[in-house]
């Protein structure tokens, strides 16, 4: 039975995987980020740390199969990244030695060249009281209605602090996630180019950003 629930500190370490089991279009991140831990804080650590009211988690007898990461507040959101959580993991990064593999040079390489997407960043993050969601379901379990559910959960919950939209930011070659969004009620408003590290070339896409406003 699947039961949709708030999140809980228990389910840290199972949504954690999760997310880096998914995070390259459904696929496990190292396909482009080697460190899984280093990118799980990076990924999770505002919303299961700052903002863990607006996390559910999808539950299968006992086990957690699926997460939905909301904010309510881009600019609570993006002022705790800069500031609390960025330093934290410049200095992880430094004593496990992340900055100095070779695939994270290539992605600080692809990072040089989406300077534009700073800016966009920057706008969403600080300049904006729009909230945002991450979603994640293991395989095994995408066919079974558990996303829709989270998404729904998570909207009834931001109608309730009188949140007006939610957006996701979604890579353009997952048409799967693009159909999920869209079959949902999300609209794509804006999309940005973009380019990311896989092994030593770069790849071009566009990053989406889906909205669904709340009534």
């Amino acid at each position: 039975m699947i039961t949709i629930r708030p999140f809980n500190k228990t389910d840290r370490a199972a949504l954690r995987q999760i997310c880096c089991d998914v995070a390259d279009r459904g696929e496990k991140i190292e396909n482009f980020f080697p460190d899984r831990e280093f990118a799980a804080d990076l990924l999770t650590s505002y919303y299961l740390d700052y903002e863990p009211d607006s996390t559910f988690v999808a539950d299968v007898d006992g086990a957690v199969v699926g997460y939905i990461n909301g904010c309510l507040d881009n600019r609570r959101y993006g002022l705790a990244v800069m500031f609390l959580i960025i330093p934290k993991l410049i200095i992880k990064g430094l004593v496990r030695g992340v900055f100095f593999r070779r695939e994270f040079l290539l992605i600080f390489k692809s990072m040089l060249k989406n300077w534009r997407r700073v800016f966009v960043w920057r706008k969403q993050s600080f300049h904006s009281h729009q909230g945002h969601l991450h979603i994640g379901v293991a395989k095994g379990f995408r066919t079974q209605s558990i996303g829709q559910k989270l998404v729904r959960a998570l909207l009834d919950y931001a109608r309730q602090n009188n949140i007006h939209e939610l957006a996701a930011s979604v890579h353009d070659g997952n048409t799967a996630a693009c159909r999920f969004f869209e079959q949902l009620g999300f609209v794509a408003r804006d999309q940005y180019p973009m380019m990311m590290a896989y092994g030593d070339s770069f790849k071009e896409y566009h990053s989406v950003s889906y909205v669904k406003s709340i009534i």
